[in-house]
Protein backbone atom coordinates (compact mmCIF):
# COMPACT_ATOMS: atom_id res chain seq x y z
CA UNK A 1 0.00 0.00 0.00
CA UNK A 2 1.40 3.43 -0.87
CA UNK A 3 2.35 5.74 1.98
CA UNK A 4 -0.33 7.91 3.52
CA UNK A 5 -1.19 10.92 1.39
CA UNK A 6 -1.66 14.14 3.37
CA UNK A 7 -4.73 16.08 2.25
CA UNK A 8 -3.85 19.68 1.45
CA UNK A 9 -5.86 22.83 1.44
CA UNK A 10 -6.04 22.89 -2.36
CA UNK A 11 -7.48 19.40 -2.44
CA UNK A 12 -10.11 19.59 0.28
CA UNK A 13 -12.49 22.33 1.35
CA UNK A 14 -14.22 22.27 4.73
CA UNK A 15 -17.75 23.53 4.38
CA UNK A 16 -20.78 24.27 6.57
CA UNK A 17 -18.76 24.38 9.80
CA UNK A 18 -20.93 25.18 12.84
CA UNK A 19 -20.50 24.94 16.57
CA UNK A 20 -22.40 21.93 17.99
CA UNK A 21 -25.06 22.46 20.60
CA UNK A 22 -24.17 21.50 24.16
CA UNK A 23 -24.48 17.77 24.77
CA UNK A 24 -24.72 16.89 21.07
CA UNK A 25 -22.16 14.36 19.81
CA UNK A 26 -19.57 15.90 17.56
CA UNK A 27 -19.92 14.39 14.13
CA UNK A 28 -18.84 15.20 10.59
CA UNK A 29 -19.57 14.07 7.05
CA UNK A 30 -17.03 13.08 4.41
CA UNK A 31 -18.03 13.47 0.78
CA UNK A 32 -15.66 12.52 -1.97
CA UNK A 33 -15.06 11.55 -5.53
CA UNK A 34 -12.59 8.80 -6.53
CA UNK A 35 -10.90 9.17 -9.91
CA UNK A 36 -8.17 7.58 -12.02
CA UNK A 37 -4.92 9.46 -11.33
CA UNK A 38 -3.92 9.57 -15.01
CA UNK A 39 -7.09 10.42 -16.88
CA UNK A 40 -9.47 11.64 -14.20
CA UNK A 41 -12.30 9.23 -15.00
CA UNK A 42 -14.50 8.17 -12.05
CA UNK A 43 -13.81 4.89 -10.29
CA UNK A 44 -17.13 3.20 -9.52
CA UNK A 45 -17.54 0.45 -6.94
CA UNK A 46 -14.48 1.52 -4.91
CA UNK A 47 -14.58 0.56 -1.23
CA UNK A 48 -14.05 3.38 1.27
CA UNK A 49 -12.72 2.39 4.70
CA UNK A 50 -12.43 5.00 7.46
CA UNK A 51 -10.20 4.26 10.44
CA UNK A 52 -12.07 3.16 13.60
CA UNK A 53 -15.38 3.16 11.71
CA UNK A 54 -16.71 -0.38 11.11
CA UNK A 55 -19.12 0.51 8.29
CA UNK A 56 -17.80 0.83 4.74
CA UNK A 57 -19.23 2.76 1.80
CA UNK A 58 -18.82 2.36 -1.95
CA UNK A 59 -18.59 4.85 -4.77
CA UNK A 60 -21.46 5.16 -7.24
CA UNK A 61 -21.21 5.17 -11.04
CA UNK A 62 -19.86 8.73 -10.90
CA UNK A 63 -17.16 7.74 -8.43
CA UNK A 64 -18.89 9.67 -5.63
CA UNK A 65 -19.51 8.64 -2.03
CA UNK A 66 -20.77 10.08 1.25
CA UNK A 67 -19.93 8.92 4.78
CA UNK A 68 -21.98 10.72 7.49
CA UNK A 69 -21.78 10.48 11.28
CA UNK A 70 -17.99 10.36 11.54
CA UNK A 71 -15.95 11.39 14.60
CA UNK A 72 -14.30 14.76 14.16
CA UNK A 73 -10.59 15.30 13.92
CA UNK A 74 -7.72 13.57 12.16
CA UNK A 75 -8.42 10.20 10.58
CA UNK A 76 -7.26 7.91 7.77
CA UNK A 77 -9.30 7.05 4.69
CA UNK A 78 -8.31 3.92 2.74
CA UNK A 79 -9.69 3.34 -0.76
CA UNK A 80 -9.63 0.02 -2.61
CA UNK A 81 -10.81 -0.82 -6.14
CA UNK A 82 -10.24 -3.68 -8.56
CA UNK A 83 -7.62 -2.73 -11.14
CA UNK A 84 -6.09 0.03 -8.99
CA UNK A 85 -3.50 0.38 -6.25
CA UNK A 86 -5.06 0.95 -2.85
CA UNK A 87 -4.37 4.37 -1.33
CA UNK A 88 -4.56 5.84 2.16
CA UNK A 89 -5.27 9.53 2.77
CA UNK A 90 -5.00 11.49 6.02
CA UNK A 91 -7.87 13.97 6.45
CA UNK A 92 -9.15 16.32 9.15
CA UNK A 93 -12.92 16.19 9.73
CA UNK A 94 -14.47 19.48 10.99
CA UNK A 95 -16.93 19.97 13.84
CA UNK A 96 -20.48 19.37 12.61
CA UNK A 97 -19.26 20.12 9.11
CA UNK A 98 -18.77 18.57 5.71
CA UNK A 99 -15.40 17.80 4.16
CA UNK A 100 -15.35 17.38 0.40
CA UNK A 101 -12.47 16.16 -1.72
CA UNK A 102 -11.15 14.32 -4.75
CA UNK A 103 -9.19 11.11 -4.17
CA UNK A 104 -6.97 9.58 -6.87
CA UNK A 105 -6.03 5.95 -7.46
CA UNK A 106 -3.19 4.61 -9.63
CA UNK A 107 -4.32 2.18 -12.32
CA UNK A 108 -2.66 -1.27 -12.35
CA UNK A 109 -4.98 -3.42 -14.44
CA UNK A 110 -4.69 -6.20 -11.84
CA UNK A 111 -7.58 -8.70 -12.04
CA UNK A 112 -9.00 -6.93 -15.08
CA UNK A 113 -9.40 -8.70 -18.46
CA UNK A 114 -6.89 -7.76 -21.17
CA UNK A 115 -9.64 -6.22 -23.30
CA UNK A 116 -10.36 -3.70 -20.52
CA UNK A 117 -6.68 -2.86 -20.15
CA UNK A 118 -6.19 -2.29 -23.88
CA UNK A 119 -9.42 -0.30 -24.22
CA UNK A 120 -8.17 2.11 -21.58
CA UNK A 121 -5.29 3.12 -23.86
CA UNK A 122 -7.79 4.97 -26.06
CA UNK A 123 -8.47 7.32 -23.15
CA UNK A 124 -4.79 8.14 -22.72
CA UNK A 125 -2.57 10.35 -24.86
CA UNK A 126 -2.23 9.36 -28.56
CA UNK A 127 1.44 8.38 -28.25
CA UNK A 128 0.40 5.26 -26.36
CA UNK A 129 -1.71 4.20 -29.33
CA UNK A 130 1.39 4.30 -31.54
CA UNK A 131 3.29 2.24 -28.96
CA UNK A 132 0.52 -0.38 -28.89
CA UNK A 133 0.37 -0.46 -32.69
CA UNK A 134 4.10 -1.18 -32.95
CA UNK A 135 3.93 -3.69 -30.11
CA UNK A 136 1.27 -5.69 -31.93
CA UNK A 137 3.39 -5.61 -35.09
CA UNK A 138 6.24 -7.14 -33.09
CA UNK A 139 9.30 -5.95 -35.01
CA UNK A 140 11.22 -5.08 -31.84
CA UNK A 141 11.03 -6.04 -28.18
CA UNK A 142 8.52 -4.36 -25.89
CA UNK A 143 7.95 -4.02 -22.14
CA UNK A 144 4.67 -2.46 -21.06
CA UNK A 145 3.73 -0.97 -17.69
CA UNK A 146 1.79 -4.07 -16.58
CA UNK A 147 4.81 -6.34 -17.17
CA UNK A 148 7.04 -3.81 -15.42
CA UNK A 149 4.78 -3.98 -12.40
CA UNK A 150 4.25 -7.76 -12.41
CA UNK A 151 7.97 -8.52 -12.68
CA UNK A 152 8.97 -6.02 -10.02
CA UNK A 153 11.57 -4.05 -11.99
CA UNK A 154 13.00 -1.18 -9.94
CA UNK A 155 14.88 0.66 -12.69
CA UNK A 156 15.12 0.90 -16.46
CA UNK A 157 18.35 -1.07 -16.36
CA UNK A 158 16.69 -3.93 -14.47
CA UNK A 159 14.12 -4.25 -17.25
CA UNK A 160 16.66 -3.99 -20.09
CA UNK A 161 18.86 -6.71 -18.56
CA UNK A 162 16.09 -9.25 -19.13
CA UNK A 163 15.94 -8.65 -22.90
CA UNK A 164 17.77 -10.84 -25.38
CA UNK A 165 20.45 -8.98 -27.28
CA UNK A 166 20.79 -6.16 -24.73
CA UNK A 167 23.84 -5.85 -22.47
CA UNK A 168 24.29 -3.46 -19.54
CA UNK A 169 27.87 -2.37 -18.97
CA UNK A 170 28.79 -0.54 -15.75
CA UNK A 171 31.81 1.61 -14.91
CA UNK A 172 32.84 0.85 -11.34
CA UNK A 173 34.82 4.10 -11.05
CA UNK A 174 32.05 6.47 -12.11
CA UNK A 175 29.15 4.27 -10.94
CA UNK A 176 27.47 4.69 -14.32
CA UNK A 177 25.81 2.00 -16.39
CA UNK A 178 25.03 2.08 -20.10
CA UNK A 179 23.10 -0.16 -22.47
CA UNK A 180 24.67 -1.76 -25.55
CA UNK A 181 23.26 -4.04 -28.22
CA UNK A 182 24.99 -7.37 -28.85
CA UNK A 183 24.89 -6.62 -32.58
CA UNK A 184 26.77 -3.33 -32.07
CA UNK A 185 28.86 -3.73 -28.89
CA UNK A 186 31.18 -0.80 -29.63
CA UNK A 187 28.57 1.98 -29.78
CA UNK A 188 25.63 3.05 -27.66
CA UNK A 189 22.06 2.93 -28.96
CA UNK A 190 20.03 6.05 -29.66
CA UNK A 191 17.54 6.99 -26.94
CA UNK A 192 14.11 8.46 -27.58
CA UNK A 193 11.97 9.80 -24.71
CA UNK A 194 8.32 10.64 -25.43
CA UNK A 195 9.05 11.06 -29.13
CA UNK A 196 12.16 13.23 -28.74
CA UNK A 197 15.70 11.92 -29.32
CA UNK A 198 18.01 12.57 -26.36
CA UNK A 199 21.79 12.28 -26.07
CA UNK A 200 21.78 9.79 -23.21
CA UNK A 201 19.62 8.26 -20.51
CA UNK A 202 20.62 6.78 -17.17
CA UNK A 203 19.63 3.14 -16.86
CA UNK A 204 19.28 3.48 -13.06
CA UNK A 205 16.31 5.81 -13.55
CA UNK A 206 13.27 4.70 -11.47
CA UNK A 207 10.73 2.92 -13.62
CA UNK A 208 7.45 3.55 -11.80
CA UNK A 209 6.29 6.30 -14.18
CA UNK A 210 7.22 4.50 -17.40
CA UNK A 211 4.33 3.44 -19.64
CA UNK A 212 6.39 1.34 -22.02
CA UNK A 213 9.84 0.62 -23.46
CA UNK A 214 10.63 -0.30 -27.07
CA UNK A 215 13.98 -1.88 -27.97
CA UNK A 216 15.25 -2.22 -31.55
CA UNK A 217 18.57 -4.08 -31.75
CA UNK A 218 19.55 -3.09 -35.28
CA UNK A 219 18.55 -0.99 -38.30
CA UNK A 220 16.47 -3.82 -39.74
CA UNK A 221 14.03 -3.53 -36.81
CA UNK A 222 13.87 0.25 -36.36
CA UNK A 223 10.58 1.89 -37.47
CA UNK A 224 10.84 4.85 -39.82
CA UNK A 225 9.95 7.36 -37.09
CA UNK A 226 13.09 6.44 -35.10
CA UNK A 227 15.66 6.08 -37.87
CA UNK A 228 18.73 8.30 -38.01
CA UNK A 229 22.51 8.32 -38.22
CA UNK A 230 22.82 6.41 -34.92
CA UNK A 231 20.15 3.78 -35.61
CA UNK A 232 22.85 1.29 -36.58
CA UNK A 233 23.78 1.01 -32.89
CA UNK A 234 20.19 0.18 -31.98
CA UNK A 235 17.36 2.28 -30.60
CA UNK A 236 15.68 2.37 -27.18
CA UNK A 237 12.38 4.23 -26.96
CA UNK A 238 10.66 5.11 -23.68
CA UNK A 239 7.20 6.48 -23.06
CA UNK A 240 6.44 8.06 -19.70
CA UNK A 241 3.14 8.43 -17.94
CA UNK A 242 1.40 11.74 -17.35
CA UNK A 243 -0.75 12.08 -14.25
CA UNK A 244 -2.71 15.34 -14.34
CA UNK A 245 -4.92 14.28 -11.42
CA UNK A 246 -2.16 13.20 -9.02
Amino acid sequence: MPGARMATGCLFAALLVTVPASGVAQQATLRGRVVDSEIGTPVSGAVIKIKNVPAMVRTDTLGQFEAPGLPVGKTEVTILAVGFDSATYTVYLPLQGVLEGVFTLDFTGFQLPEVAVVARVEQLVPRYLDFERRRLRGLGTYIRWDEIRNRGFSSVGDALRTLRGVRIQCNQETFECFAFMSRAPTCQPAWWIDGVQVRSFHENTPIRDVYGIEVYRGPGEVPAEFTGSTAGCGVIVMWTKSRPYR
